[in-house]
């Protein structure tokens, strides 16, 4: 996702790369060559002369410098410098409150989703469990109308033993018809609202709690440029109030030119995703209520519908 979302906003343009800028050599009218400038030529080689007529050093692949490891290093010194200037109190940071809101309703929403991903593997195997001891309880009852009945020896049967014989076979068989019930819910109406369940909420919920992870790459990218625009106006107002070769403004000026542009590219398109993924919560609470009412709704109506074979043969109410 960070690299879509860098490519749509033309973050990695190479005239938006204000690290791949190359600064340049000290004019020795204004600033006279020291041993430290003169170590610093003799290893890195000395700046081609800039451009007369925008004052900057060209660059001849600044994809290539990008890719390198110094480039990569010097990124990094950078944007921990500025941290570090911020901690201390010696730069001020950059207020970020409005995003810092959405990112943050963007966070709750993964949470809350990855809580209902939990809910729903709680409520499937909590159906699933209610079943098998519902079917389990139905044997146990069952058991209790099976096998012979103790009578009296050597007894006659007359018209009340024809009686209790019959109510035995009676709630026999009705021990049969619960067990047979029981057995139908677990195995036919159990599995067909889990499926219910998963296709209307978890899988969907599921499929987007694997998305969020990929957007906190793309905020501290964002965070990261935002360093390098504070970084590089700091550089800026430095060199404006301090240097005494003229020639080093404008590579400043256009390093925090790219910076600055970099910055707001990504951040509007960035800006633009998590928003929509924010609005977007409705509908998909929306979505979620009518998946979970229709679970609801299908398991009442399959279990009314096995209920009904109940109503025959139904035994009479205690007195």
């Amino acid at each position: 996702m960070l690299q879509q979302l860098q490519d749509e906003a033309g973050a990695k343009d190479a005239s938006l790369l204000p690290g791949v800028m190359r600064k340049p050599a000290l004019d020795p009218r204004y600033v006279p060559p020291t041993i430290a400038t003169a170590f610093s030529t003799k290893v890195f080689g000395s700046a081609p002369p800039p451009d007369p007529n925008t004052g900057l050093v060209p660059v001849g692949d600044p994809l290539g410098v990008k890719a390198s490891a110094f480039y990569k290093f010097k990124a990094s010194k950078r944007r921990n410098k500025q941290s570090a200037y911020v901690a201390s109190g010696k730069a001020r940071k950059r207020p970020d409150e409005t995003f810092d809101g959405l990112w943050a309703r963007v966070q709750r929403q993964e949470a809350l989703l990855n809580k209902i991903k939990q809910d729903g593997k709680r409520y499937a195997k909590a159906m699933a469990e209610a079943a098998e001891a519902a079917r389990s309880m139905a044997g146990h009852i069952a058991e209790l109308a099976d096998g012979e009945s103790g009578g009296a020896e050597g007894a006659n049967p007359g018209s009340g033993d024809a009686q209790a014989v019959a109510h035995r076979e009676q709630v026999a068989a009705r021990a049969n018809q619960l067990v047979d019930m029981m057995e139908t819910l677990e195995v036919d109406v159990h599995p067909a609202c889990a499926e219910q369940l998963r296709s209307a909420v978890t899988q969907p919920v599921a499929q987007l709690c694997e998305e969020f992870p990929a957007y906190k790459p793309c905020v501290d990218k964002r965070r990261n440029y935002m360093l390098d625009v504070d970084a590089y106006a700091r550089k800026l107002e430095y060199v404006r109030g301090h240097t005494k070769d003229p020639g080093q403004i404008p590579h400043r000026v256009e390093q925090h030119q790219r910076a600055t542009k970099r910055f707001t590219y990504f951040n509007d398109k960035l800006v633009e995703d998590l928003t929509l993924l924010d609005n977007n919560r409705f509908e998909l609470a929306g979505f979620l209520i009518e998946g979970f009412v229709e679970t609801a709704e299908l398991e009442n109506a399959r279990r009314r519908d096995v209920y009904l074979t109940m109503t025959e043969g139904k035994l009479p109410q205690r007195g």
